[in-house]
């Protein structure tokens, strides 16, 4: 996630010829007004408590209430913090805005509900929490990128209908819909960004870098609660979950090799531990190929000369006392030169990705699914049509491979089964073997092999 900012106007600070009381008082009751706190743990004690007491009368209007109260103190906050922006006073204006965020994600587990009240209340908190979204961005005079809306609106689209839809799946099934969904979201995160719409430098920069930061962690983890909460009520297989993390990790590592060895390597791994997830993971793997190739991104440390030299300023530094430069390190994500024989090599990749993944749907362990025809044709269209138009002819030999293992299952070649016929099958491959090797090296017969290693063939 990143932050961008614009130049600064400074923060109000207290009257410098005020007394040591008011000072004092504006410092704790306007800069670090520990009340906001307080009011926020009331609220949610009191509606946890009506909740509590309301459980056992067995009625729709109770929880539809103690939600409603939620979301009015949310409004209340974000009412709040517009305030205080717009009167200078900063620090209080990203407490509230803090606080807002932790209730954006239903504290009130209203959404666990859903099932009993119907979809009209989860699209009714769909609406409220986008409403929500964009007027916590006015309030604060920041612009959100469409990564960042996107993928908030995905977790908030998450959290309204999940709870409503896997109750009528399977435990395998909605692990497979909850692993796509945090995919999903895992891959909106590294083009999101903020940017302040106020003009901020210094030490308001970093604030504000470190508010965004501190907003996504919380949101995380609390988006991690409810899917935590779903599984212990709903049994879903959370082992589905494992292979998001490495396949997520694709956009993010320099070397294709390692790329390969990510996908292939965590493709390996679940048909062997989770043969029933191993569908499910070959559409991700496509996903994450696509991705690489078409939009990749690596994390970048980004450090100025004065934040190398400066100490890290005290918490509790005032607006005066804070540094002019940016102290701390910003991670921000940069696009990843891939040359056009990589980007067709991962897109040849991603195509076979879909294409296990559909042959494999349905898929629990033993033997390999029986080869679809309609699914081969098509998939051979697709590499032979990319090899001609696209001279893209890396797909030639996965697909051999795949007509390779259509032949062996359909026993239309013999297995070897004692040691003459063994013997003989070797024989034969290591015939066929120097006969390509031969053809070879007479088709690259024109080819330099110093002109491969960079540098001029050498003379006698």
């Amino acid at each position: 996630m990143t932050q961008s900012n614009e130049s600064t106007e400074p923060e109000a600070a207290p009257d410098p010829g005020g007394s040591y009381a008011r000072r004092l008082l504006h410092r704790w009751l306007v800069e670090y007004n520990p009340l906001y706190l307080l009011s926020a743990a009331l609220v949610l004690v009191g509606t946890f408590l009506c909740s509590r007491g309301l459980a056992d009368e067995e009625s729709l209007h109770g929880p539809l209430g103690v939600a409603a109260v939620a979301e009015i103190y949310a409004a209340c906050l974000i009412g709040g913090a517009a305030l205080l922006m717009r009167i200078g006073q900063r620090r209080p204006a990203v407490m509230l805005a803090m606080l807002t965020v932790l209730y954006q994600w239903d504290l009130t587990l209203h959404t666990e509900r859903t099932p009993y009240l119907g979809s009209w209340a989860a699209a009714a908190w769909i609406v409220v929490f986008v409403g929500k979204l964009y007027a916590l961005a006015w309030a604060m005079k920041i612009r959100l990128s469409r990564s960042a809306t996107a993928a908030a609106i995905l977790a908030a689209v998450g959290l309204g209908f999940f709870p409503i839809q896997l109750h009528g799946l399977a435990p395998g099934q909605a692990g497979a819909l909850v692993a796509v969904w945090v995919f999903a979201l895992g891959s909106l995160l590294p083009s999101s960004a903020v940017t302040s719409l106020a003009p901020l430098e210094g030490w308001g920069a970093t604030v504000l870098a470190r508010a965004v930061r501190v907003a996504g962690i919380v949101s995380g983890l609390l988006v991690s609660l409810h899917l935590l909460l779903w599984s212990s009520q709903q049994g879903i297989v959370l082992s589905a979950l494992l292979p998001v993390a490495p396949l997520l990790v694709v956009r993010r590592v320099r070397s294709e090799i390692r790329v390969w060895a990510l996908a292939l390597g965590t493709l390996s791994f679940v048909g062997a531990t989770e043969p029933a997830a191993f569908s499910v993971t070959a559409l991700l793997a496509a996903a994450a190929l696509a991705l690489r190739a078409l939009a990749p991104s690596l994390p970048m440390e980004r450090r100025t000369a004065q934040a190398a030299a400066r100490p890290e300023p005290p918490y509790r530094a005032s607006g005066a006392d804070a540094p002019s430069e940016e102290p701390e390190v910003v991670v921000t994500f940069v696009p990843v030169p891939v040359d056009p024989d990589a980007t067709a090599r991962l897109l040849a990749g991603a195509v076979f990705g879909v294409y296990l993944s559909a042959w494999t749907a349905g898929w629990s362990g033993g033997s390999w699914p029986a080869h679809v025809l309609a699914l081969d044709v098509l998939l051979t269209a697709v590499v032979i049509a990319a090899a001609w138009k696209a001279r893209v002819r890396v797909g030639l030999a996965p697909l051999l491979g795949t007509y390779l293992h259509f032949v062996a299952q359909a026993g239309l070649v013999p297995v070897p089964r004692s040691l003459v016929q063994w013997g003989a099958s070797a024989v034969g491959l290591g015939f066929a073997l120097l006969v390509g090797s031969l053809v070879t090296s007479y088709r690259l017969r024109a080819t330099s092999p110093e002109s491969t290693r960079g540098h001029a063939p050498m003379t006698p």
